[in-house]
């Protein structure tokens, strides 16, 4: 029975007296697949060149106007912010297909005041008009009434300040007289009850909230510019110390990985802890007094009052958060009770690769390479994906300056048209404004090309990152003398992968890569069915693939992560790489389950010891609590910005040194694995792995003097 699970399994690794470690003698592999990555990444120029030429990225910085002119730019450099003459006509939901049919101009502060036309054509009439860029309000051969009622200048404006560069009125409800008098005064409107009084404020706050849905992204992001600005030495200053932290912790883990682990637990347990505690606290302060402030509010005050701060002073906000540390809390104890008879072990092994990385300390800066590489391909993406979105001709379509449309057969609602034909004598209730830009056909594909891109490069490099560092610790391995490892085991392997197994990563990159590209349609179209359609049935379906492919996606990086260790032993190609590697894997699943698994686990907790460390740290500087730090500090539009952006920075750097001992132990496991086969500890075959891993695994070698 024995026999057979074997060959089921691939055939045990025999003995092989002339084995040392990565071979030398090794040819290429996968060179159609290195050559289809390197044509991609010429693609990817081609797009690159694309959008640098089409592509425009202040549209998106600034507001155009009804004639399609960028403000803030040009001949409107001066004229920065975005005025509608009447925002009540944003009301509509059709707005969203054919935009707001109401003039907008720039202009070059918002409004401070509060008026409305009155029928007078005095010249202090004609000082407060506020007009089209074309129209001269001072030319006394047209009055002020045809100019209001003919679109070229505004017959009301409110109080307004600027969100996103919008003008949007201060306060509404003491503005809604303005607009009616505003109304009866222009076009003789003569209801004035509460109840068109009610309909008119219902359209304003639609309007704004029009607005606002289109503002409130570059308000924020423009805030969250703003802090990097200010406090840019704060984040370096954080940056800085989780570094610091961070090489500190994986220095003390070469000489006391037992106390460190067992300590990552403890610290772990009590942030945990800690945190359940602090967030459950926050919630009954909260509870009662912010939930209550903010349901007073009115729609349009909670529109503008929810920003990153704000969300700190919701009670809901701090309950989410218990929840979730309770069950980290609960999870992780639970993990720690059932599998504490094994963290002995994956405390061994964890101190092998300690000792591996102290001989090759090398391999803790290498991460830097392709870190900077990834960031590189992420700033073109960046790029890239901003000029796009730029690109494209300004569209103008027919805009009704009436409810009850354009009455007249010359033009339509929500045609297109052109500034330099379009008539007005035609149909005076007409106008032709600009509506958006409109992108080449070929756009849609150079953003999905761009962000495959992406995903291909980013694995491409994640993986050689991956072979670079197995090759160097399964040099260290192989040595039956860990004092005699290769000096430059880092830059023989970094040269072993380049010139013979780009084409490997390029295969395994190739892999992951059409399956997260798979996953993000897949997330696309469910974004679609939700706003299609309710149907439980086609949720669940959508569900279900995207939990699949998601499984799908880990597995083959685990298939990956073995098949570089392999191919950065033995030099051969991916498939063979990882069919050889996942056979070993299944004939040793218990062991793999058991140890490999705890002890990425264990290396997990250190790594979110040292974030949450300086996440909570850097939480309680910025909020205030800690006494005597604030008048150090920029002032900050969101003090969580900094907070956020300094956890994240933090999350990837602690990766960085922490994922060195991850790929330690995933290669050195795959080696002992191997070992355990290929060697019996006879004075013929003697292990390889060092005494104190013999010693847990109950194994020795015979007659044979070892150095540790």
């Amino acid at each position: 029975m024995g026999g057979k699970r074997h060959q089921r399994k691939g055939e045990a690794i025999k003995y092989d007296p002339e084995f040392a470690g990565p071979l030398k003698n090794r040819s290429c592999t996968d060179i159609i697949c290195l050559l289809l990555f390197l044509a991609f990444l010429v693609g990817w120029g081609v797009v690159t060149g694309f959008a640098v030429y089409g592509g425009d990225p202040e549209r998106l910085l600034y507001p155009t106007d009804s004639e399609g002119r960028v403000c803030g730019r040009g001949e409107f450099v001066n004229k920065t912010y975005l005025l509608f003459f009447d925002l009540t006509r944003c009301a509509s939901p059709k707005v969203i297909a054919t935009g707001c049919p109401t003039p907008q101009v720039c202009v070059s502060k918002c409004p401070s005041e509060n008026w409305f036309y009155t029928g007078g054509e005095t010249e202090a009439d004609r000082t407060k008009l506020i007009c089209r860029d074309n129209v001269n309000p001072m030319d006394t051969s047209k009055n002020v009434k045809d100019l209001v009622i003919n679109g070229h200048c505004a017959f009301y404006y409110v109080e307004s300040r600027s969100f996103g560069r919008r003008c949007i009125p201060r306060d509404i409800t003491s503005n809604v007289g303005t607009i009616i008098d505003a109304l009866e005064a222009t076009y003789s409107s003569s209801s004035t009850s509460p109840v068109y009084r009610l309909e008119i404020l219902k359209k304003m706050v639609d309007a704004m909230n029009y607005v606002i849905r289109f503002a409130r992204l570059q308000k924020v992001a423009e805030g969250v510019f703003q802090d990097v600005q200010r406090g840019w030495w704060v984040l370096l200053v954080g940056f800085g110390v989780a570094m610091v932290i961070s090489f500190l912790w994986i220095l003390l883990l070469r000489f006391i990985s037992a106390f460190m682990i067992w300590f990552s637990i403890v610290a772990f347990l009590l942030l945990s802890g800690f945190g359940a505690y602090y967030t459950l606290n926050k919630y009954l302060t909260l509870r009662g007094t912010s939930n209550a402030t903010f349901s007073d509010m009115s729609e349009m005050e909670q529109e503008f009052s929810l920003e990153f701060s704000r969300y700190a002073e919701l009670e809901t906000t701090w309950l989410v958060l218990f929840i979730i540390t309770l069950v980290i809390l609960v999870v992780c104890l639970f993990v720690l009770i059932f599998l504490r008879k094994r963290i002995a072990i994956a405390v061994a092994l964890i101190g092998q690769a300690s000792k591996a990385v102290g001989s090759i300390m090398s391999t803790l800066f290498f991460p830097l390479v392709p870190y900077i590489l990834q960031l590189i391909f992420l700033v073109l993406f960046c790029g890239v994906a901003v000029l796009l979105a730029s690109a494209g001709k300004a569209n103008y379509r027919i805009m009704c300056k009436s409810e009850a449309g354009c009455d007249c057969p010359a033009y339509k609602e929500n045609d297109t048209c052109s500034m330099e034909t379009f008539d007005a004598a035609l149909c005076p209730n007409a106008s032709c404004q600009f509506f958006d830009y409109v992108e080449d056909p070929k756009v849609p594909w150079f953003h999905a090309y761009n962000l495959f891109a992406l995903f291909w490069s980013m694995f491409f490099v994640s993986a050689f990152g991956e072979m670079v560092l197995a090759g160097a610790f399964a040099s260290w391995y192989w040595v039956f003398d860990k004092s005699k490892v290769p000096t430059f085991a880092l830059s023989m392997s970094l040269g072993r992968t380049l010139r013979y197994h780009t084409g490997t990563l390029a295969f395994g990159s190739l892999i992951i890569a059409i399956v997260r590209m798979i996953r993000v349609i897949l997330e696309y179209i469910d974004h679609k069915v939700k706003q299609k359609t309710d149907s439980k049935i086609i949720r669940a379906l959508l569900c279900c693939c995207r939990c699949c492919l998601w499984c799908l996606e880990k597995f083959l990086k685990f298939i990956n992560r073995n098949a570089y260790v392999y191919c950065a032993i033995y030099g051969k190609n991916f498939c063979v790489s990882a069919k050889n590697a996942f056979s070993l894997i299944m004939r040793n699943i218990v062991r793999v389950v058991v140890l490999d698994k705890v002890t990425d686990f264990l290396l997990f907790i250190g790594k979110m010891v040292v974030v949450g460390g300086i996440g909570v740290a850097s939480f309680f500087i910025f909020s205030g609590e800690v006494p005597g730090v604030g008048p150090h500090l920029p002032e900050m539009n969101y003090y969580l910005t900094p907070v956020i952006i300094i956890t994240i920075g933090t999350f990837f750097i602690a990766s960085a040194f922490f994922d060195v001992y991850a790929m330690a132990v995933d290669t050195l496991f795959l080696c002992f694995l191997e070992d355990c086969e290929r060697n019996d500890g006879s004075a013929e075959k003697p292990y390889f792995m060092s005494k104190d891993l013999m010693h847990i695994l109950n194994k020795k070698n015979k007659d044979v003097d070892k150095e540790d």
